[in-house]
């Protein structure tokens, strides 16, 4: 097995690679992590090649710690390889450890897409150091839907009112229609806006969903889609597509007119497309593990059930700490500067994936 780091030119060859694999990981695409770049973390991808055939890797995105002059190293939804292969893993793992090296990291977070009875997995993260955390970075459960089903058949799985709201919002008049462009990134930022203010939680800057369309919209790898009634914007989402698969990554909607179900309306939309298109999977995306009235995310979680998926709900993340001592005082100096934030912004210390 040779492992190495790849280039630019090999951008394509890895593309291809993580779209066939099980899951279609698009937060482990080449995309994302020049998307990320834009944002101000550096990027690298690192394969483990047999016989010239990528048979694994990882994409990492890395951020400079401020002050201390050491780095932190984030796989989203990495690493992506042949489940519960030790040979394949450690051969993986020491070339991560020789970049961290070079880079001075402090530890490396991942939060593969591994189920969460997957014992095997775990323990092989175990064998190599890797610590269990309870703070997430990217959501532990979802819905799946299964896109290969008839559409009538899916309809008829849908909770009753779920379908009920559907076709209320037919029958009151509201239109969808794909809008990737930068009007449609101003309509969603508008709508995303009104979300955050009357749910209480943090958005970037609109310059992210910028350079989300500049990278990913332009590369055939995401769409925003709007409702509108009577000609208004009123509902807006930012889907991922890659591999077999689409992700609904952001929602927004109005203030006004949220009687007339343009969310339902937006998401029976999307699940036509994406049938159209020939993708087998609609990800849900981002419910919590464990639901309890009162929590946040409480109202998503019932309206994405409403779409009776099934529900999965992955390991979650885990720390490989480069070096104990430093890994100790970043680990709590993050928790703490996260909670301030949220008190300040918030005026409470909450986290809506929390378990």
């Amino acid at each position: 097995m040779q492992v190495r780091v790849l280039d630019q030119k090999d951008a394509k060859i890895w593309d291809v690679f993580v779209s066939s694999q099980p899951g279609s990981q698009i937060l482990q695409s080449y995309e994302w992590g020049a998307f990320k770049s834009k944002c101000g973390w550096g990027h690298f991808v690192m394969a483990v090649e047999e016989a010239g055939e990528i048979k694994g890797g990882i994409s990492i995105l890395t951020r400079r710690l401020p002050l201390i002059k050491r780095t932190v190293f984030y796989a989203p939804r990495g690493p992506i390889m042949k489940k519960n292969d030790p040979e394949l893993f450690n051969a993986l793992m020491d070339g991560v450890l020789v970049e961290a090296a070079k880079m001075n990291a402090v530890a490396l977070k991942i939060d593969p897409e591994i189920d969460e009875s997957d014992s095997g997995y775990i323990q092989m993260l175990a064998s190599k150091g890797f610590i269990r955390k309870k703070k997430q970075v990217q959501p532990r459960a979802t819905y799946f839907l299964d896109l290969t089903r008839p559409l009538d058949e899916l309809l008829m799985s849908f909770e009753e009112k779920t379908r009920y709201n559907i076709r209320l919002s037919e029958k009151k008049g509201v239109k969808v229609s794909e809008e990737s462009t930068q009007t449609g990134i101003d309509n969603f930022y508008k709508l995303y806006q009104e979300t955050c203010s009357r749910n209480n939680f943090l958005i970037h800057p609109k310059s992210y969903y910028t350079k989300l369309k500049d990278i990913l919209i332009e590369n055939g790898m995401a769409n925003v889609f709007t409702a509108k009634f009577r000609g208004v914007p009123v509902a807006s989402i930012f889907i991922f597509r890659f591999g077999e698969r689409v992700w609904y990554m952001y929602g927004a909607s109005a203030n006004e007119y949220r009687n007339m179900m343009p969310n339902h309306a937006i998401h029976w939309h999307m699940i036509k497309w994406a049938k159209e298109k020939g993708y087998k999977l609609y990800d849900l995306w981002g419910i919590p593990s464990n639901p309890k009235e009162g929590q946040p995310l409480y109202g998503v979680w019932r309206f994405k059930k409403g779409f009776n998926g099934e529900l999965k709900t992955w390991i979650g993340v885990y720390d490989l700490p480069f070096d104990g001592l430093v890994y100790k005082l970043f680990d709590r100096g993050v928790g703490i500067y996260q909670a301030v934030r949220s008190l300040i912004k918030k005026g409470r210390i909450s986290d809506s994936l929390s378990e």
